[in-house]
């Protein structure tokens, strides 16, 4: 099973801001080394409005590689430094919906183990189980670099496909071995001080779910 590589697509825009539904496998801004297949949000914008409404993409918050979701930019320097703001003052909520393993005792786990040697701090919710799979919910309370990953592999469930933190990469069902094609994180929801906007969840999302026999609905 390959990670699907989509094109993204505006969920929101106004004259300050442009929210981006990011697929799997792009990098928000370029990689320090960047190499010539890379896929990268900031040119694509460019692409995009490469005409009489150019501009310049300011980036507020990043997504990993292969994290999917909502992503926000900001068009213009007084934007971005509001959009900072924001973030700084935690006026913005985040949600993210994963797919992990082993499935947790309780139907909710907060987590504040430190992260990059600053406090941290994540809930994780049970939205359905699957055997000993679920499809879980998280809401960061701080702003951490891999935070949910890695609070989720602290809680003793990792998500699907996250070797960076232990996750499970592949499973064998029937004598047929099926791999999960990245990490199985996905930024559903970005609630901020002028509206709130989702990203469904992706089709490879919702096809590693069938996989795993949950209950589509």
């Amino acid at each position: 099973m390959n990670t699907e590589q989509t094109e993204p697509s505006i969920l929101f825009e106004n004259d300050d801001y442009l929210v981006l539904n990011k697929p799997a496998g792009w990098l928000s801004i370029p990689a320090r080394n960047p190499k010539s297949e890379d896929l990268v949000l900031t040119a694509w914008i460019r692409a995009e409005r490469n005409g009489s409404d150019l501009i310049e993409p300011f980036v507020v918050h990043r997504l990993d590689r292969f994290t999917s979701g909502v992503i926000l930019f900001a068009k213009n320097p007084v934007a971005h430094q509001k959009a900072n703001t924001w973030f700084q003052n935690r006026e913005v909520k985040k949600i993210y919906h994963f797919l992990a393993s082993p499935t947790p005792s309780k139907p909710a786990v907060q987590i504040k183990t430190p992260v990059e040697g600053k406090p941290a701090q994540t809930l994780f919710e049970v939205v359905a189980k699957s055997g000993a799979f679920f499809h879980g919910k998280a809401t960061p309370l701080t702003g951490r670099f891999h935070q949910i990953r890695e609070h989720a592999s602290d809680a003793g469930f990792p998500i699907l496909g996250d070797r960076a933190f232990r996750g499970l990469l592949e499973m064998t069902e029937d004598g047929t071995r099926h791999s999960f094609p990245r990490v199985m994180l996905h930024a559903y929801e970005l609630t901020l001080p002028f509206g709130t906007i989702q990203a469904p969840l992706p089709s490879d999302f919702q096809k590693v779910k069938a996989l795993l026999h949950f209950v589509i609905k």
